[in-house]
């Protein structure tokens, strides 16, 4: 069971750069006549909406070509969220336009989803494939989180939710302008016993930002992000396991950091009982100056952030502490990041770069019983398990340029042309970062690119569009993917060589609306990537990473919102996907018969809203089709599964000062049973509950 409140000003709709006072969420595409890239928008009001994981994540589910592939839904491990195909390490997730991609090492994954809390958080734009050049080496798209800005008048929301899985979720948001001074805060706890054994979740998170108003059009700014949280590591429970407990799901174990002992330990994953846990501190400060001018704006962002993780392992036949260790996964990497843009007359102009700094940082060891351990953690390659390791901060360095035009040839077309050149460098991985001498020479990384990017837009009608693109990508290695290739080099495990990834991408889209009626768009689109990066487990050697020679990912999507009498509002997308590969050293039997694994070929999201007075009401249901998955194990199938979820809305109060609604939600209501990764079934029907306040 649960429960959810909420105060809000707005019943329908939070105001921003759109009007969307009768709209729960967008589903439409936005085609300005001086732009070719169609972006969608989620809404606040689907965002704050009360959910069991606590997560903007959440918020992303009902959007065209977006997958999940999650072990829980509190989570805290690796990466979540695919998108075409493509998952965190080749999409752009960026807050307020400054990208949030991580380093990922020690299998913390790309984005920390838990720093940003939905309070905060005035909409989702999602921006798909091959788009201009300043928005770097994505493949996928872009994900840009837009926070709340300090107004004139002060905005004060709280809430509080209560639900299944005995999950708490509240948070308080703050935000005000006086004066040439702004400022922003949001601070919120989330706890859960979660669905898998020993899957707990108690998190808190704190946003601020404070900005001051210079003269002539300059501003300053900065901010912080902060997030404290305590996971619990899922135990192995399957039948065979002489831990087992009927009482809680079938599930197989899972280890929140890295590298992993589990293969070291005598017993392997049954070692490790109850109250095995991950402690993760993620601290993220930004800075910011920007000049507004009347036909333009020049920019420069800074971002620095930390993550400190702690793991203690508890032993499943005895429950005392086997082993502690405290890790700096992310150690004082940075970003700088130059945007300017100018309208002059037909032309859009915009410039700027970037560069970053990023690698991992060292290991100490607190604790160890070495009676739970195998004689591997005497060997020299292991010595790491028992002594820990210094690290490499500063492993690699990215920059980039870019320059690109937006031209308005006639009112009727527009032809958008840029370039981006970029430097990526990974130096030789020192012995003593990991704590033993390498088998293979010492090597490093260095390569530069000058991308294109190019894309036609024509409006053959009203409130018509038809946009042709190109572009050419290069995605580089993660210091994970480097690091463990470097580490396996030495074996000739058939990765001897390691390239980044090359991508020539096509897309071909339409969209139509209709006055304030209907909207419908659709998109086909052609990714041709050589040297794709993928990973595996081999008994015996751990991680590897390699390239498979070639991948194509095609598909096809499509969206339409019309609105209807009576407040009512029908939505639905439906996207169709194949991925195709060659070449692919692991899959030499080729069981997975050229396809990618874990892509589901058809996903549909579909829905409608309805409002009426002081009633707010939603019923959607998604649907992922079978997934072909290779395991150790050989092949097997992940079966499709459809979704129905509801949530509704009613508000008690509304005068000038204050409003406050009660909230409910409901996720996956007949109880469906089904996986997002092999292996950690998902809950059945949750009900979440609870108030929220606005003044």
């Amino acid at each position: 069971m649960g429960v959810a409140v909420t105060i809000c000003p707005a019943f329908a709709g939070e105001s921003g750069e759109t009007d969307s006072t009768t709209e729960l969420e967008q589903i439409t595409v936005s085609a300005e006549r001086t732009e070719t890239l169609s972006k969608d928008v989620v809404t606040a009001e689907t965002i704050q909406a009360p959910g069991v994981s606590g997560s903007v994540l959440d918020a992303l589910g009902n959007e065209a070509g977006i997958q999940m592939r999650r072990s829980s839904l509190s989570g805290g491990d690796g990466s979540k969220l695919r998108l075409r195909g493509f998952d965190e390490t080749r999409l752009r997730i960026t807050k307020d336009g400054v990208p949030l991609n991580r380093d990922g090492s020690y299998g913390n994954g790309p984005i920390d989803w838990s720093i940003l809390s939905p309070e905060n958080v005035e909409q989702i734009e999602i921006y798909r494939g091959a788009g201009p050049a300043k928005f770097g080496n994505t493949l996928g798209g872009v994900v840009n989180i837009v926070t709340r800005k300090p107004t004139e008048d002060p905005e004060t929301v709280a809430r509080t939710a209560y639900g299944s899985h005995d999950t708490w979720d509240s948070s308080v948001a703050h935000s005000w302008k006086v004066g040439k001074v702004g400022w922003a805060f949001s601070a919120g706890h989330f706890e859960s016993d979660g669905y898998l054994r020993n899957n707990t979740m108690d998190r808190d998170n704190f946003s601020a930002i404070l900005t001051f108003d210079l003269p002539a059009g300059w501003q300053i700014g900065g901010g912080m992000d902060y997030s404290d949280k305590e996971n619990g590591n899922p135990v192995y429970n399957q039948p065979d396991s002489p831990y087992y407990d009927s009482g809680e799901p079938d599930a197989d174990e899972k280890e929140l950091g890295g590298p992993g002992i589990g293969s070291r330990l005598l017993d392997g994953a049954l070692a490790w009982g109850d109250g095995t846990l991950t402690e993760d501190e993620n601290r993220s400060l930004t800075a910011f100056i920007e000049k507004t001018m009347d036909a333009g704006r020049l920019r420069l962002d800074y971002r620095l952030w930390n993550q400190d993780r702690t793991e203690t392992y508890y032993a499943a036949d005895t429950g005392k502490k086997i082993y502690e260790r405290e890790t700096e996964a992310e150690d004082d990497n940075w970003s700088l990041q130059a945007a300017f843009e100018y309208k002059l007359r037909d032309h859009h102009i915009e410039a700027g770069g970037e560069t970053r700094s990023y690698g991992w940082g060292g290991q100490e060891i607190n604790y160890i019983d070495p009676s739970y351990f195998s004689g591997a953690i005497y060997s020299p390659y292991f010595t790491f398990v028992r002594e820990g390791f210094e690290g490499q901060p500063d492993l690699m360095a990215y920059h980039a340029l870019y320059l690109q035009d937006t031209w308005a040839l006639m009112p009727v077309l527009t032809l958008e042309f840029g370039l981006r050149q970029e430097w990526f460098r990974a130096d030789g991985v020192d012995p003593d970062a990991f704590g033993f001498q390498w088998q293979a020479e010492p090597t490093d990384l260095s390569e530069d690119h000058l991308d294109p990017r190019l894309a036609v837009t024509y409006h053959p009608w009203e409130d018509a569009s038809v946009t042709a693109r190109f572009g050419i990508t290069h995605r580089y290695p993660t210091s994970p993917e480097y690091f463990w290739w470097y580490l396996n080099n030495g074996t000739g495990y058939f990765n001897t060589d390691f390239n980044s990834e090359e991508a020539r991408q096509y897309e071909l889209a339409y969209s139509q609306t209709i006055g304030n009626t209907a909207s419908f768009t659709v998109r086909g689109y052609y990714y041709d990537i050589d040297d794709y990066i993928s990973s595996t487990t081999i008994a015996g050697v751990g991680s590897v990473y390699y390239n498979i020679g070639e991948v194509e990912i095609k598909g096809l999507e499509t969206g339409i919102s019309v609105n209807l009498p009576y407040g009512l509002r029908a939505w639905a997308n439906f996207t169709w996907q194949k991925g195709d590969k060659s070449d692919d050293p692991y899959d030499i039997d080729n069981e997975l018969s050229n396809q990618l694994p874990d892509l589901p070929e058809t996903l549909f999201n579909a829905g409608i809203d309805y409002i009426y007075e002081k009633l707010r009401l939603r019923c959607w249901l998604n649907y992922v089709s079978d997934r072909d998955h290779l395991s150790d194990d050989g092949l097997e199938t992940l079966g499709a599964y459809t979704l129905v979820n509801a949530t509704a809305a009613y508000r008690l109060l509304s005068t000038q000062k204050l409003t406050l609604d009660l909230e409910l939600g409901a996720e996956n209501i007949f109880d469906e049973d089904y996986e997002e990764e092999e292996g950690y079934p998902m809950p059945g029907a949750m009900v979440i509950a609870g108030v929220r306040i606005e003044f």
